[in-house]
């Protein structure tokens, strides 16, 4: 493409060539960035398509039109990434940030990636700033509460879901893992609050009914612990957990025929504690 040479200074009559001529500039770069654009488009396909390889070849293309496009790299990132290549994904995501610093979705995409590596710290530093950019970025808490939480900082990680839930009230991953941080605190009230949230947006969520089941035995609300422990096995009739978990709850209201028979199921299955639940139960019946 052929530069204006500024320093040529130009008599009045030409003008309106001058003009023409910037006009027909800014034409050829539209036309640049629209043929850039359909590249990537492109590269989007292959990745929905799985095909990694071939959105990292047009990605390459598209930089090759566009060079100074931080979504193409952030795209190109997340076809390496997706392929494994992790070494690479990083540097195309530092260079999209460092042509786009205000780029909020690359700081996600690196965040989720340094996640996988396990560089939790990492992680946490990329969502912040996603956060920085974007007060409100529902998903940016709630994927900064799950590494908190990995990092074993309980109440930062139900602080980040909390704040995901105001941004977000319909976030159902929110609503759960709060609840399952408020369970592991002891908060049983609290999680049991948090975990029928979650079936309210999805009545088919079977860990919320697992976990709320728990929380209530806690609670020695046997009777809804027990209803829970049903959802759960209409929804899987293979899990030996909730077989096991509604035949100990049976057991403490007493109604020992139904415990063995929920126990038996488990053993069947493979439970491994339920044979020693089962032995405490027949030991307990014999003694009467």
């Amino acid at each position: 493409m052929k530069e204006i040479d500024k320093k040529n200074k130009l008599i009045p009559q030409n003008q309106g060539l001058v003009n023409f001529t910037k006009f027909q500039l800014g034409i050829t770069d539209k036309l640049v960035k629209r043929e850039a654009s359909a590249t990537l488009d492109q590269a989007i396909v292959y990745i929905q398509q799985g095909a990694y390889p071939e959105a990292i070849d047009t990605c390459n293309e598209a930089l090759e039109i566009n060079p100074n496009n931080g979504v193409i790299y952030r795209y190109s990132g997340i076809a390496r990434m997706l392929l494994g290549d992790y070494s690479d994904a990083l540097e195309d995501f530092e260079q999209a940030i460092s042509l786009n610093p205000k780029d909020i979705e690359t700081y996600m995409e690196r965040g989720c990636l340094y996640y996988d590596l396990d560089d939790l710290s990492a992680a946490i530093s990329d969502f912040t700033a996603a956060i920085a950019l974007d007060g409100t970025h529902a998903q940016a808490y709630y994927f900064r509460g799950y590494a908190q939480y990995d990092l074993k900082n309980v109440q930062s990680a139900i602080d980040d879901f909390t704040k995901a839930i105001e941004f977000d009230p319909t976030h159902i991953e929110a609503w759960y893992n709060r609840g399952f941080a408020k369970f592991d605190k002891g908060s049983f009230r609290e999680a049991i609050a948090d975990f029928t949230e979650t079936i309210k947006l999805d009545a088919s969520y079977v860990n919320a009914y697992a976990n709320r089941g728990e929380a209530r035995y806690q609670l020695t609300h046997l009777r809804d612990a027990i209803a829970d422990f049903t959802k759960v096995i209409q929804f899987t009739p293979n899990a030996s957990n909730a077989y096991y978990n509604r035949g100990v709850a049976q057991s403490d209201l007493m109604n020992y025929h139904d415990a063995l028979s929920d126990l038996r199921v488990a053993l069947q299955l493979k439970h491994p504690a339920a044979q020693a639940a089962i032995d405490t139960i027949q030991e307990l019946l014999s003694k009467r």
